[in-house]
């Protein structure tokens, strides 16, 4: 059974156009994407894996985390709807620095890791959007990770959670891709987020019930709701930019921090 060759409407030809690519290399390229579907839980690529392919989120919810001893995950990048991903572990040739999961149902396309490579080497457009990404990627990972890394309990959940928020707001690359007014959910069971969060799940619990009662979250079965978007894109902006300088906030410091980010946006 022969497929039709892509055309002009296709949905892979404009995200490959989006990337750069002029209209014949993009109907080219786009005959070479494959879709993928993954159920929630299962892993695109483990760590020291090759990476074959560079991948886009058509729907769901990508992390790419590092194991721990302890049978849980510490998450170095989180990738929503709209994202590419992977193409660091291809430039470099090297094997997968982290574990990709799926924290919920996923569908992607994929390209395959040869012809990435081609484009990268052949295609100046290509080239940039790409360098783009990574550099904005590379810098807002660096600090998320000191500021995970170092910050106290409450911290970390607040500043995860936010992280989710940019994950969902703003695809490949700036800017949002949502309006400011509007919720996000993460439809990831609090367990997990305080796994990815990195506290306990009574920690998270406490934390979370804390920021729905002063209505920055919305808390349902399986799923949590982020409210006013614009405060924690402000909010996530403002601790990478301050250099670290309270590593040990309250719970009150940092609601009132959220609120002074809603003002000024």
């Amino acid at each position: 059974m022969t497929h039709p060759a892509p055309s002009t409407d296709s949905y892979v030809y404009k995200r490959l156009r989006h990337l750069g690519l002029e209209q014949a290399l993009a109907l080219k390229t786009a005959a070479v994407v494959k879709v993928h579907s993954f159920e929630a839980g299962s892993v695109i690529w483990a760590k020291g894996s090759e990476v074959q392919s560079w991948q886009y989120i058509v729907d769901g919810l990508v992390a790419a985390a590092i194991p721990t001893t302890n049978s849980q995950s510490t998450p170095i990048s989180i990738y929503g709807k709209g994202s590419w991903f992977g193409e660091q572990p291809i430039i470099n040739r090297k094997p997968s620095y982290a574990e990709y999961v799926c924290l919920v149902d996923t569908e992607v396309l994929a390209l395959p890791a040869t012809h990435f490579d081609q484009l990268f080497v052949d295609d100046a457009g290509f080239a940039r959007h790409v360098a783009k990404l990574m550099a904005w990627r590379v810098q807002k990972t660096s600090e998320t990770l000191m500021l995970m890394k170092l910050g106290n309990p409450c911290l970390r959940t607040v500043m995860g959670l936010a992280q989710f928020a940019e994950a969902l707001a703003y695809r490949s690359d700036r800017p949002p891709t949502i309006p400011f007014g509007v919720g996000v959910e993460i439809p990831i069971p609090q367990t997990t987020l305080a796994s990815l969060c990195g506290v306990s799940r009574t920690l998270f619990s406490e934390y979370v019930q804390q920021l729905a009662a002063a209505s920055w979250l919305k808390i349902s079965y399986s799923k949590l709701e982020i409210l006013q978007i614009s405060a924690w894109l402000g909010f996530a902006s403002r601790q990478r930019e301050r250099n670290f300088s309270n590593l040990n906030p309250s719970v009150a410091e940092l609601l009132a921090e959220l609120q002074s980010c809603d003002h000024t946006q």
